[in-house]
């Protein structure tokens, strides 16, 4: 039965899909595994660093001597910001980009929920998911939610530095656009504890997205 048959089914819900978004170190995964663990639904979770673990060594950024570095994914110097560092996206990552969008998309269409840990900082990509999330949510087959943890430079930097994630990414995220154009909730994280966002993230989904 598809997800359009169903979606005309008599106490039907549609698949919940909560993305989170925020610069690196922000606690998008620990809040992801709290989301996952308090929803009375099932939450696959899928983003970035999912992608990250299944891209071939030869694309992936970080190995030495990759062949096709430049086509794939890719860690660069930021000249105006000494010590931090990017991923480019080459030619075959936007495409691997792309098929994570609609990976997100078919677990939905199968009627099981997502949990969008991280999107890419690549505004094309972010662009696409969103748009195709959107769509799904107006036909009444997706509850959507999109979260945006933010986070000031200092408290970031420490975080950063706590942490074994490749050092240099944070910051330089952290400057630049935010992926979702108009997220549904955003959590200033600066002064909270990792369970306190949990906390209050949870009881915001509860009231508007979750089952009970």
């Amino acid at each position: 039965m598809s997800i359009e048959t169903r979606g005309v089914l008599h106490g039907w819900q549609a698949p919940l899909c909560v993305v989170i978004t925020g610069p690196s170190a922000a606690g998008k995964s620990t809040l992801a595994a709290a989301v996952q663990e308090h929803a009375r639904e099932p939450l696959l979770r899928f983003g970035v660093d999912e992608l990250y673990r299944m891209v071939p060594g030869q694309w992936a950024g970080g190995v030495a001597n990759a062949r096709f570095a430049e086509r794939g994914f890719t860690y660069q110097d930021v000249p105006c910001m000494p010590g931090a560092r990017r991923i480019n996206n080459g030619v075959d990552a936007i495409a691997m980009l792309r098929a994570m969008n609609a990976g997100i998309v078919g677990i939905l269409s199968a009627g099981v929920g997502v949990i969008v840990d991280g999107q890419a900082f690549e505004p094309v990509v972010n662009t696409d998911l969103e748009g195709r999330l959107l769509d799904l949510r107006a036909r009444g087959l997706a509850r959507v939610a999109f979260i945006e943890l933010s986070v000031t430079d200092e408290p970031l930097a420490d975080r950063q530095r706590r942490r074994s994630h490749p050092v240099g990414l944070s910051l330089h995220q952290n400057s630049l656009p935010k992926r979702a154009t108009k997220p549904d909730l955003v959590v200033e994280t600066s002064g909270m504890s990792a369970a306190e966002v949990a906390a209050f993230v949870c009881r915001w989904l509860e009231e508007e997205y979750l089952e009970v």
